[in-house]
């Protein structure tokens, strides 16, 4: 009978812990953020800053948040410049600490500083940013994001043992900024540096890919290989599609599947691109050196990324069918006691 318990209690368990999550969830519509639209923006359908702006002036953006529950809560608000993240998607809500070396004009070292609002119970607040332009007209578009994060709080589920879940949700609002409503500056894309890099175990050959203009680069394609110098064999191909890369940002786009390092020796990248569904086009070569303690060094750890994840999950689903078995034997059991 003990045994039946404790196995039931276990499986009761594993249900309430998707159970916690669902709840933390849920909870998390308190409050909403609008951007409120001023007469110079661009597209008023947009639910997002798209502002025509004049050099030397200063602009403000206001941003309405909504608390929608029944206490007060605080929230910070700060304003990022957009990046390129390294699986080559645009990201709003990360500090830039090393912006590209392209860039003119820093949105958000332009936008005053981080702001602590209180907003009471089922009320709303407006918040105003002041962001300085520079003097001197820049080209294309500075790209932003104003980021409002809610102030963790702790949940607490009284039981036999207490269980504390932190809360912590956030909104991101883009910001465009253009000084011409025709937009005439064209993507350019360069091959900055190829080098080995491992990564939790996972080794690659990673490519720094630059779009060195004001800009948004979008439908980015990228094909890219690996030559031992001396032979023509590929190694490491890489397709890749679909990608977005910020105005004036950079990331590192890796080739190979992790799983394979590359041996001692002197090697090209050979890279093909395209974006805007093929209108522009770049190819590139880049040569680079595997050192030998760094070939060393990949081989040693190789063996970590060399899990069987198929396995594992094999593994854990012969555990589930074991526990499931072992339940119904104990029930099997206490009907046969009865």
């Amino acid at each position: 009978m003990k045994k039946w318990r404790w196995a039931a209690s276990l499986l009761v368990g594993l249900s309430c812990l998707g159970g916690w999550w669902q709840t933390a969830q849920a909870e998390s519509n308190h409050y909403s953020v609008r951007a409120v639209l001023p007469s110079n923006q661009v597209n008023k359908k947009l639910t997002y800053f798209d502002l025509l702006v004049k050099p030397g002036k200063t602009q403000t953006v206001t941003v309405r948040i909504n608390n929608k529950d029944t206490k007060s809560h605080q929230y910070d608000v700060t304003t990022n410049l957009a990046s390129t993240s390294d699986a080559g998607q645009l990201v709003y809500n990360q500090t830039v600490k090393n912006p590209d070396a392209s860039l003119q004009f820093n949105l958000a070292t332009a936008t005053s500083k981080v702001k602590t609002v209180t907003v009471p119970a089922k009320k709303a607040k407006l918040v105003n940013l002041k962001v300085k332009l520079p003097e001197k007209q820049f080209p294309g578009i500075a790209l932003g994001g104003i980021n409002i994060v809610q102030h963790a709080t702790a949940d607490k589920k009284s039981n036999k043992q207490s269980v504390s879940i932190t809360n912590q949700f956030a909104y991101t609002l883009g910001i465009q900024l253009r000084e011409t409503k025709k937009l005439t500056v064209k993507p350019e894309l360069n091959l900055l540096s190829a080098e080995p890099l491992q990564v939790n175990y996972q080794n690659y050959v990673v490519a720094k890919l630059q779009n060195s203009r004001a800009v948004i680069m979008h439908d980015l394609k990228v094909n890219s290989y690996v030559t031992k110098q001396g032979s023509d064999k590929k190694l490491l191909k890489t397709v890749k599609e679909n990608m977005t890369m910020a105005p004036n940002s950079h990331f590192n786009f890796a080739l190979g599947d992790g799983s394979k390092a590359l041996a001692a020796g002197n090697y090209t990248l050979h890279l093909k691109a395209s974006a805007e569904n093929g209108k522009y086009h770049w190819q590139f070569t880049k040569k680079f050196t595997v050192t030998q303690t760094k070939a060393a060094k990949a081989a040693i750890n190789e063996t970590g990324a060399n899990t069987n994840w198929t396995l594992v999950a094999i593994l854990g689903g012969v555990i589930v069918i074991l526990i499931a078995v072992i339940v119904w034997i104990l029930m099997r059991n206490r009907r046969k006691s009865k």
